[in-house]
C-alpha cells in the first residue's frame, strides 16, 4: 500500500473508529442517566453474554478471513472462504441466541441482576446478526476496507442502539430494561443489512474482472486455522466476558456498574489501536507472504508510534481529570475514579506495544499467540477471584490491568525472539546487535 493511500485509509479508519467509540461511550452515558449504575451493570452483563455467544459461534473465522483474504484480496477463492465462515457462524449463532432466550430467567437469578431477563429477550434476537457482522468485519479488514469493518463491531452496533432506545421508550415508556434489549436487536440487524451493499459491490468486482485463483485451502486447513484464532478469542472472552460475569457474581450491580464504566472509558485510550488493528494486520500477512520482513518490521513500529501519539492526550485527561470524565455518566459514578486510572495506564501499555498480537497471528504463529492469551486469561480470572473479595471493584480493575500488561509484554518478547522484530517504537534490537 502506497504512503498516500495508507494515510487516506488511516484517516477514514480513525474517523470510523472514533464514531464507533463514541457510540460505545454514548450508550454507557445514556444507560447511566436512564437507569443509574445498576442499569449499567445489567447492560454490562447483557453485552458480555452476547459477546460470549458471538465469540463461540464465530469460532475464530473473522481472524482467519482477515489472514487469508489479506494475502491476496483479489483471489476468487475468497468467496469460498466467506461462504464457509458465514454458514457456520449463522447456524451456531442461531443456536446460541436460542439458548440465551431459553435461559434468560435463570441467568437473571444467577447474577441477581433484576431486569436482566427482560433485556436478554431482545439480545437473544440480536445474536445472529451481531455474530455475522463480526465475521464480515474480519473479511472487510482483509479486503483493505478497515473503515467499513470498524462500524460492524461493538461500537457501530452500540451507536445504533441509542436512537432505537429513545424511539422504543417513546412508544413503550413502561418497557424499562426490556427496551434496551429490543434496541440492541434492531441496531444489530440494521448494521448487518448495511454491510450487504459493500459486499455486493465486492462480489460484482470479482465477476467483472476475476484474478487468477491462488491455492484454495481445504476446509480442514481453514477450520484448523480458525481453531487457533478461536482459542485466542476465547482467551479474550475469558478476560472480558467471564471476568465481567465473575465480577457480577462477586459484586453488587452498582459496583459492577462502576467497574464497567471505568473499563469503557479507559478503553477509549486504545481506540487508536483498534483502528490500527483494522488496517495493519492484512499488510503484515501480505508482507510475510511476500518474504519482506523489513517492511513488516517497519509497519509494526509505525503503528505503535502512531498509537502512542494519538492516545496520549486522552490518557492525560483520564489520569488528571477522571472525575470530570465520569461525570458524563451522571451521578453516582464518583467511586470509579481509582478504577479508571488503573485501567487507563494498562491501556497505555497496550497501545505502546502496538499490534504485537496480530504480528504473531498474521505470520503463522497464531498457536503461540493462543497460548500467551490463554495463560494471561487464566491469570486474569485467578486475580479476579483473589482481589475482588479483598478490594471490591478496585480489585477487578487491578486484575484486568495486570493481565492486559502481561499479555502485551509477553507478545513483544516472542515477536522479538521468533521474528527479530522489535515492535516498540525505536530501533530493532536484533538488527543493531
Amino acid at each position: 500500500m502506497k504512503a498516500g493511500r495508507l494515510r487516506g485509509t488511516l484517516v477514514r479508519t480513525f474517523l470510523a473508529r472514533g464514531l464507533a467509540v463514541s457510540g460505545s461511550l454514548l450508550l454507557i452515558v445514556v444507560a447511566g442517566r436512564l437507569y443509574g449504575p445498576a442499569g449499567v451493570g445489567v447492560l454490562a452483563l447483557a453485552q458480555s453474554l452476547i459477546l460470549g455467544v458471538g465469540t463461540l459461534a464465530r469460532y475464530g473465522m473473522g481472524g482467519t478471513l482477515m489472514r487469508y483474504v489479506g494475502r491476496e484480496p483479489g483471489d476468487p477463492n475468497n468467496r469460498i472462504y466467506l461462504r464457509r465462515a458465514l454458514l457456520t457462524a449463522l447456524l451456531a449463532s442461531v443456536l446460541g441466541g436460542g439458548l440465551l432466550w431459553a435461559f434468560r430467567e435463570p441467568l437473571e437469578d444467577l447474577f441477581q441482576a433484576p431486569g436482566l431477563a427482560s433485556a436478554l429477550a431482545g439480545v437473544a434476537l440480536a445474536t445472529p446478526a451481531f455474530t455475522l457482522a463480526f465475521v464480515l468485519s474480519g473479511f472487510f479488514k482483509g479486503l483493505r476496507r478497515p473503515a467499513a469493518a470498524s462500524l460492524l463491531e461493538n461500537g457501530g452496533i452500540a451507536l445504533g442502539v441509542v436512537p432505537f432506545l429513545f424511539l422504543l421508550r417513546g412508544l413503550h415508556p413502561e418497557g424499562e430494561l426490556a427496551t434496551l434489549g429490543w434496541a440492541y436487536a434492531l441496531s444489530s440487524w440494521l448494521v448487518l443489512a448495511l454491510a450487504a451493499w459493500p459486499l455486493r459491490r465486492w462480489h460484482g468486482s470479482l465477476a467483472a474482472g476475476p484474478a487468477a485463483a491462488g491455492r484454495l485451502e481445504t476446509p480442514r486447513v481453514f477450520f484448523a486455522t480458525s481453531q487457533a484464532f478461536f482459542f485466542t478469542n476465547l482467551a479474550v472472552l475469558l478476560q472480558s466476558v467471564v471476568g465481567i460475569m465473575l465480577a457480577g457474581w462477586l459484586l453488587a450491580s452498582a459496583e459492577l456498574g462502576l467497574f464497567k464504566a471505568a473499563q469503557q472509558l479507559a478503553s477509549a485510550v486504545s481506540f487508536v489501536l483498534v483502528g490500527i488493528n483494522a488496517i495493519f494486520p492484512p499488510l503484515f500477512a501480505e508482507s510475510y507472504h511476500q518474504g519482506r520482513p523489513e517492511r513488516l518490521a517497519r509497519l509494526a513500529r509505525q503503528g505503535a508510534l502512531l498509537g502512542i501519539l494519538m492516545a496520549a492526550p486522552l490518557l492525560l485527561v483520564l489520569l488528571l481529570f477522571p472525575a470530570a470524565a465520569l461525570a458524563l455518566l451522571g451521578d453516582g459514578f464518583e467511586g470509579a475514579v481509582p478504577l479508571l486510572r488503573v485501567i487507563a495506564v494498562a491501556q497505555l501499555v497496550n497501545v505502546a506495544c502496538g499490534s504485537v498480537g496480530f504480528v504473531l497471528n498474521m505470520t503463522g504463529h497464531e498457536v503461540l499467540m493462543r497460548n500467551i492469551s490463554l495463560i494471561c486469561a487464566l491469570l486474569s480470572l485467578s486475580l479476579f477471584l483473589i482481589l475482588i473479595p479483598w478490594l471490591g471493584a478496585l480489585g477487578a480493575a487491578l486484575a484486568l490491568a495486570a493481565a492486559l500488561v502481561a499479555q502485551n509484554l509477553a507478545a513483544v518478547y516472542f515477536v522479538w525472539r521468533r521474528l527479530g522484530i522489535w515492535t516498540l517504537p525505536g530501533f530493532n534490537t536484533r538488527e543493531h546487535r
